[in-house]
């Protein structure tokens, strides 16, 4: 169809995490003139519970770019899902589509994150328990939905410290994509170091420095829940390991967040 991009172009994601900031950076990303991004802000192209029903590359590809209406011929095109950084099945699937996929993840302190979405989740009414109950929940919840996928299941909503465990996933995702084609964003920084962080993706991306950058928003509009601190140290100290993980693979891989 003229005027719609080539499978090949769809070349860049921002993955991840949810309740980071993906929001805001997907906001300045879509004002580079380079950059075509689709004008729904979350996809769920990879991963859509119907995606298996989808039989072949050509048809991916296909379905894929018709979420991207306003291609003009930019040399960039990208998207946000956060979920795609969870998702196993979705970074197996990016990595088919494209491998040489340009993959951008924004993480926040694991807990304030975690906190952050038990909120979201309130205001959307996919929770109706206190905290401290859905956080005693969240195992069962995601084992009853270890293999559930649907936009309903607990893996979705209910993810709360799970979703943290950032060096796991960035782990995964190193096994599908090569550690130069993963860029790590703090949101602080993006937050505190607007103009720097902000040129720094730019870089990753390839795309050209402009000089006048978006100015920085509000990030974040649903914020954490007041929290005791004996409470917020103990759910901290679920993720000793997986921060030290965490730390381990951006040294051995060269990179810095």
């Amino acid at each position: 169809m003229a005027g719609m991009p080539s499978p090949a172009l769809v070349n860049f994601v921002i993955a991840g995490v949810m309740r980071g900031g993906t929001t805001a950076l997907a906001h300045f990303l879509a004002q580079h003139p380079d950059v075509c991004f689709a004008p729904a802000k979350e996809v769920h192209f990879f991963d859509d519970p119907d995606f298996a029903q989808r039989s072949n590359p050509a048809e991916i590809a296909r379905d894929y770019v018709a979420h991207f209406p306003n291609f003009n011929g930019q040399s960039h095109i990208g998207e946000a899902t956060p979920i795609y950084m969870y998702s196993p099945l979705a970074i197996e699937r990016l990595a088919r589509y494209n491998p040489t996929m340009k993959i951008v993840l924004i993480l926040r302190d694991p807990v304030r994150r975690a906190l952050s979405h038990y909120n979201h989740a309130i205001a959307h009414q996919q929770e109706n328990r206190s905290l401290a109950a859905a956080l005693l929940l969240e195992k069962f919840r995601l084992w009853r939905d270890r293999t559930n996928w649907s936009w309903t299941s607990s893996l979705r909503r209910h993810s709360y410290m799970d979703r943290g465990f950032y060096g796991r996933q960035l782990d995964l995702l190193l096994q599908h994509f090569p550690a130069q084609q993963i860029c790590l964003v703090r949101t602080h920084d993006l937050r505190d170091r607007h103009e720097s962080t902000l040129r720094s993706v730019y870089r990753f991306l390839g795309l050209t420095d402009v000089p006048d950058l978006p100015a920085p928003e509000v990030m974040n509009g649903f914020g954490a829940p007041n929290t005791p601190a004996w409470l917020y140290a103990v759910l901290r100290s679920f993720y000793t390991r997986d921060q030290r993980l965490l730390a381990n693979l951006l040294a051995f891989h060269n990179m810095a967040p």
